[in-house]
């Protein structure tokens, strides 16, 4: 894992380290396709950016253009993503500088960054605007960084939740049944009664237990 000098900057806008792409990996969730063109930080950074972007792709939009996330190069000196600390989603759709989003889908943005408890920011909300850029808003060595991490990592949101094993059903026959299931079971078989008897339509076990 290596760090870098990028433009005569060792650290990104939002504070993070200048990273080579060896510091960097995939996002791997079940899935989530279009995300193996962002390689992202590797730690806090990928599990925040990378449960986002399912978020997004399951409650915003389905991601249909390979997402940007780290680059080597870029036209901006301190661009986060020479740290490997944000990504661009759906770019053909919401170019830079340009206000394309509708308010449908700006509503579910918000609520997922909310929901994203200030972990990350919008690009959206810069004084030039870009609509696909979404980025970690905490600094490097912040602490908020790696609680919220684990705290996906826990299950929060059922983004990174271990698969719960399945519980086999245990079949059952009536002879392995107490007295009390195999009356239930009998009058299970036998369905109500007839209306015209003086219980008035009680069933077999209504009959049984009321007694």
């Amino acid at each position: 894992m290596s760090f870098r000098t990028a433009y005569g900057n060792t650290v990104s806008e939002n504070g993070w380290r200048m990273c080579n792409r060896d510091e960097c990996d995939i996002v791997r969730i079940p899935e989530l396709y279009l995300v193996d063109t962002a390689p992202l930080r590797k730690g806090a950074p990928l599990t925040i950016l990378g449960a986002w972007l399912y978020w997004y792709d399951r409650n915003v939009e389905e991601i249909t253009s390979p997402v940007w996330g780290w680059s080597a190069t870029n036209d901006v000196g301190d661009s986060n993503h020479l740290a490997g600390t944000a990504v661009d989603v759906m770019a053909p759709k919401y170019p830079w500088q340009r206000y394309t989003m509708d308010a449908a889908t700006q509503a579910k943005v918000r609520k997922g960054l909310a929901l994203f408890e200030g972990s990350v920011f919008w690009g959206r909300d810069w004084s030039r605007p870009d609509e696909m850029h979404y980025q970690l808003a905490w600094t490097e060595g912040d602490k908020r960084n790696e609680a919220f991490a684990a705290k996906l990592r826990a299950g929060y949101l059922g983004i990174y939740a271990p698969a719960q094993p399945q519980v086999p059903v245990q079949k059952r026959f009536p002879q392995d049944l107490t007295d009390r299931e195999l009356l239930e079971y009998i009058a299970a078989q036998l369905g109500p009664g007839d209306p015209a008897w003086a219980s008035k339509g009680m069933t077999l076990r209504d009959k049984v237990w009321s007694k």
